[in-house]
């Protein structure tokens, strides 16, 4: 059995909700955890059934709670960074794409 890493960020505190709804359903979760600091948007990690889908995950939890806490859902670490606010994508430089490439050439 695998697993897919689910990211879950939303407005106010919604872990316990969350944790609460799923320990009541027949959907197979790992819990993880994300350090939250004071004054900044709540996150939470879970890790999904592979044989499951985001769909189902989301239907567990219930859409009652999703727009009461505004809840978001990332399937890559990526997506996840790239919504957090205050984050920016830096492109990298030309000298840096050379270098980079010439690290791939030399492999």
């Amino acid at each position: 059995m695998s697993w897919t890493t689910v990211y879950i960020s939303g407005t106010t505190d919604f872990r316990d909700d969350v944790r609460r709804k799923l320990a009541h359903s027949d959907q197979r979760t790992m819990p993880g955890y994300i350090e939250n600091y004071p004054g900044e948007a709540t996150h939470d990690l879970y890790w999904i059934d592979d044989r499951s889908t985001l769909k189902s995950f989301k239907e567990a939890i219930g859409a009652k709670l999703i727009w009461k806490h505004r809840l978001r859902f990332y399937e890559s670490l990526e997506a996840f960074h790239a919504a957090m606010p205050g984050t920016t994508t830096s492109e990298f430089s030309q000298r840096e794409r050379e270098m980079i490439e010439e690290m791939r050439g030399a492999a």
